[in-house]
């Protein structure tokens, strides 16, 4: 694994791996709290969609607040309480990392506008079921974690439709800070749920308070589900092509595997996120077992301690306008990390609980600041095409590090746990050191790799469409461009559509093989991350004086090769225009296709991928039948509105 971009004289790439604070040039002084932070709000459908989003962000942190408390109340009196009270974290957070990937290609495949709909009448309905049974006590502990385990499912659904759905709604200089301003409801929400949980629970005692909570984030999905139905927006295509959701997300795994900048970005979200989790986690054995709260007093503190928290992210949310304008992404996050794993330590020590509060409101400020700043590297790192499923990505090792974590602390602090005794301060202390002994992997693994990068499509409009192969060496030659940019030679439209191969033959100076070879690993690295299956490179016959070198590109299908023109950046071109300057013959290199069947390169029938193909062709027909549904009953809705019009 890479962890930052290969050396190359052709196409130097830039990334801020220094770990102390630097201003950027310039370096303009700019408030840390500003008013820009708000900027997006200018934006009618933006702030509509944003009042609706908070709200029901609001209900979710209600029952975030409530699902832990009530676990705990089911399980007094067991030795496994810790671990059974972490266990909701890791059931609200395991369906997001198990589906994220899949609810990643429908954001770039269905109307993100409907799978959003659908979520949140998912998710609306599954909290009133919660609800229901608790209020009326046949709920149970794993009752309690498999609904958990639904709604994290609609969350896990909703995610990367909402975030890839950003760009749309404000102008692209203001999309750092609408990423940041959805942090700050995400810890309004934060600060804001628990304290409404407290309310609830103050007048409606016991498992009946717990479930009226449950109502009230039923409730709060009402608004954004309302907003989103209202919402005039066109109906959307599959970004390139018309791709399925199997090979949308095929496609999506490709480009991340290949992606050093992904992968250097989700390796730090998954080396943070595990030792932070010890806090998220374990808020009611803290409570409890650290400031040792009464059982009167420990409702309430638990929900308090959570929108300490919460508020000190909307202070981190505030600095991050300023932080964003004066220092670069690395060393805010470098900072923001040993700040945060030094206040784990300290709260190990802490038996107060206005202590402890000071230093949870601390932990908020970090808290925020760093996960938002690995979502803007994500998505910065990453062209149109395949954002949503970049997306995916982060999501699924964001919250697949949360459902770890969870059950990895709710453990260690059952491991030392007596009687007398709760082990959360063990867990606190190895939390913290774990966390500021990861942090030099910020060193190798710096999260601006692709920093300064032009990611813009490399066509404006529509992208040009390939021919398809028929057998290498066939005279005619197409007008239309390969992924080279160069005609290829061994084109028509007839041909067959199964797996293919493409070959480029360069004519390279002897002494500039070294920074040939070089570049070409880069665009190995290029072609995989486009969706290639194979690459190599391999030495040709001599040609004159020059070295020659044949590149060989294989891909999974002729589909899957017409769709590398609109997959390219402006910044891929650039590469391979400077690959190919290293060609000293007087024509452009020549590039050649065939089927590769012609090569020798069959594909492997088995039963294993015969089983593959017949899953994803029924996933992909239950889909379609579930989108062609909605489209159905919105022409319907349509056409009795145009009714009640007429009248």
């Amino acid at each position: 694994m890479s962890s930052s971009p290969s050396e190359s004289p052709v196409v130097p790439q830039s990334g801020a791996t220094s770990g102390t604070l630097s201003y950027a040039p310039p370096a303009p002084r700019v408030p840390l709290f500003s008013a820009d932070a708000w900027a997006p709000l200018k934006v009618e459908l933006f702030r509509s969609l944003y009042i609706a989003t908070s709200i029901a962000q609001i209900g979710t942190w209600v029952r975030e607040a409530g699902g832990p408390w009530l676990m705990k109340i089911l399980t007094d009196g067991t030795k496994t309480q810790p671990e059974m009270v972490a266990k909701v974290l890791v059931f609200s957070n395991l369906p997001i990392c198990l589906l994220s990937v899949f609810a990643g290609a429908l954001a770039d495949v269905l109307d993100r506008r409907r799978l959003l709909i659908v979520t949140q009448i998912w998710m609306m309905v599954v909290s009133a079921i919660l609800g229901v049974l608790t209020w009326a006590g046949l709920i149970t502990p794993w009752g309690l974690l498999g609904l958990t385990f639904l709604l994290g499912a609609g969350t896990a659904a909703a995610g990367p439709a909402l975030q890839a759905v950003l760009p749309e709604l404000v102008p692209k200089k203001d999309l750092a800070l609408a990423i940041n301003l959805n942090s700050v409801a995400l810890n309004v929400a934060r600060a804001l749920g628990p304290a409404l949980f407290i309310f609830v629970v103050t007048f409606i005692p016991k498992e009946h308070g717990v479930g009226a909570s449950f109502f009230v984030t039923a409730a709060t999905f009402v608004v954004s589900i309302y907003v989103l139905w209202r919402w005039e927006r066109p109906p959307q295509r599959a970004a390139v092509h018309g791709e399925e959701m199997w090979g949308a997300i095929r496609s999506g795994f490709l480009y991340t595997v290949h992606s050093p900048a992904n992968r250097a970005i989700l390796l730090r979200v998954l080396t943070f996120i595990v030792p932070a989790v010890v806090m998220w986690s374990q808020v009611p054995i803290i409570a409890t077992g650290l400031l040792g709260l009464q059982k009167e007093h420990a409702e309430k503190g638990c929900a308090m301690l959570f929108a300490f928290v919460g508020l000190g992210a909307i202070l981190g949310v505030l600095l991050m306008p300023g932080l964003h304008r004066r220092y670069k992404i690395d060393p805010v996050v470098n900072a923001c990390t040993a700040c945060f794993a030094g206040g784990l330590v300290l709260l190990s020590f802490v038996h107060h609980f206005w202590m402890a509060s000071f230093i949870m409101v601390f932990l908020g400020i970090n808290w925020v600041i760093i996960p938002t700043n690995f979502n803007t590297a994500t998505q910065k790192s990453v062209p149109l095409w395949v954002k949503g499923r970049a997306i995916s990505f982060y999501l699924t090792v964001l919250f697949g590090s949360f459902a770890i974590g969870g059950a990895i602390w709710g453990r260690v602090t059952t491991h030392f746990s007596y009687p007398g005794h709760v082990g959360i301060n063990m867990s606190l202390l190895i939390g913290g050191l774990s966390m500021a002994a990861l942090l030099v992997l910020a060193i190798w693994f710096p999260l601006t790799i692709n920093e300064g990068l032009d990611l813009s499509p490399a066509f404006k409009g529509e992208a040009p469409k390939q021919p398809w192969p028929v057998a290498l060496g066939t005279p005619e030659q197409s007008s239309l461009p390969s992924t080279n940019g160069d005609p290829v030679v061994g084109y028509s439209n007839d041909g067959p559509k199964g797996p293919m191969e493409v070959a480029t033959d360069y004519d390279v100076e002897p002494t500039r093989v070294q920074e040939f070879l070089a570049a070409m690993r880069q665009v190995g690295q290029l072609r995989r991350r486009n969706g290639a299956s194979h690459w190599r490179l391999e030495p040709g016959a001599p040609a004159g004086g020059a070295v020659r070198y044949v590149e060989h590109v294989r891909y999974h299908s002729s589909v899957e090769y017409t769709r590398q023109p609109a997959r390219m950046t402006a910044h891929d071109m650039k590469l391979l225009e400077a690959t190919r300057a290293f060609h000293v013959g007087s024509d452009a290199p020549l590039v050649r296709g065939a089927p590769a069947s012609a090569h020798g390169l069959e594909l492997k029938s088995t039963v294993g991928s015969w089983m593959t193909a017949k899953f994803a062709e029924s996933f992909d027909r239950a889909f379609d039948e579930i989108a062609a549904a909605f489209d159905r009953f919105a022409d319907l809705r349509e056409r009795e509105r145009q009714s009640r019009a007429r009248k």
